[in-house]
């Protein structure tokens, strides 16, 4: 097999028409796409949901952990999270990647192979974007949705007595994470620890789990968890102006996490990030009515405690560990 072409060699203009190649046509809705200085969208009469995230090597990922194709599923999930804690629908989103000229064009072609295949997993569709020459890879994502309710769903909205619900399982990817770091090359890994290395690395955005629970009720107010329920939940809570008593015992964990961490997996689901399950509060009444009629195995609701008034803080039940704060993107 001969030398791979690197980006450099590509040049900027031949790499933007290789992406385009990958990507295919856009749909009717697009009336300028990739290749422009700006994408035009025909909207129908809907409100827009916009979100952005970035992820940069070293600070958010290393190179050797993961493939392209899994750093574009999990860069591409983390906004579709997003977008799920807003119950929009996703449609479209706009991709900057930094890159040094010594990049393999098939690490970019496999990255966009993956985003091209996600548009029909997904729904969202590539109409634009930015390659810059960057020392460390980058990855920004815009991602923009359809929002579904009549009403935008916030953060800010919490009401005291509503009782506070997560999706799924909750400390898998840190955990995912901690073996990453701590692994030696090429060492061989257990079943438990690829589960919770892929929960890190190709986690699930819960979009589909939002829309479906819009047929049955709105929740009151909702965020995704990406920095952990230790970091979420005060952020909620503090938009709101109201308290939480969260009960530990209740915080949803895998059977993996259980092997991995014994005693502590209730640590690494208060404190872990990075899951991108959904974080949502709802009136007892409807809280029953939403669990009564969800029937998903793979997806399971949780009530892990309950909204209270501002003075009593965050409060963890039986908690005995020496601290509940959780991540800080400037002081980890």
């Amino acid at each position: 097999m001969g030398t791979q072409k690197t980006v450099g060699e590509f040049g900027e203009f031949a790499l933007i028409r290789r992406i385009s190649e990958i990507l295919g046509l856009n749909s009717k809705e697009v009336i300028v796409g990739l290749g422009d200085d700006a994408a035009v969208v025909n909207l129908p009469n809907r409100p827009l949901v916009i979100t952005t995230d970035t992820m940069i090597e070293t600070v958010h990922f290393r190179r050797e952990w993961g493939s392209a194709s899994e750093l574009a599923v999990k860069s591409l999930a983390s906004n579709m999270s997003d977008l799920a804690a807003k119950c929009a629908e996703p449609a479209y989103c706009l991709v900057t990647l930094g890159l040094s000229p010594e990049t393999p064009i098939a690490w970019v072609e496999e990255f966009y192979q993956t985003l091209a295949r996600l548009r029909s997993e997904w729904g969202v569709e590539v109409i634009g974007g930015d390659t810059v020459r960057s020392s460390q890879l980058l990855i920004s994502i815009t991602a923009l949705g359809y929002q579904i309710p009549l009403h935008p769903i916030e953060n800010r909205t919490a009401r005291i007595g509503d009782r506070i619900l997560v999706t799924g399982t909750v400390g898998d990817a840190a955990a995912g994470l901690e073996i990453l770091q701590n692994r030696a090359p090429k060492e061989s890994v257990s079943d438990v620890d690829t589960f919770l290395i892929r929960r890190f690395q190709q986690p699930t955005p819960r979009f589909r789990e939002a829309m479906r629970m819009i047929e049955t009720t709105t929740p009151t107010s909702m965020t995704d968890i990406s920095d952990g329920l230790a970091r979420d939940l005060p952020k909620l809570c503090h938009a709101s102006g109201v308290g939480a008593r969260i009960h530990p015992q209740r915080l949803p964990c895998s059977l993996a996490l259980k092997d991995y961490a014994r005693e502590r997996a209730a640590l690494y689901a208060w404190k872990g990030g990075e899951d991108y399950e959904l974080l949502f509060t709802l009136p007892p009444s409807e809280t029953d009515r939403l669990i009564g009629c969800w029937d998903d195995p793979h997806c399971p609701l949780t009530v892990i405690g309950e909204i209270t008034s501002p003075a009593s803080g965050i409060v963890l039940t039986d908690w005995n560990e020496p601290s509940i704060e959780g991540f800080d993107h400037f002081r980890s």
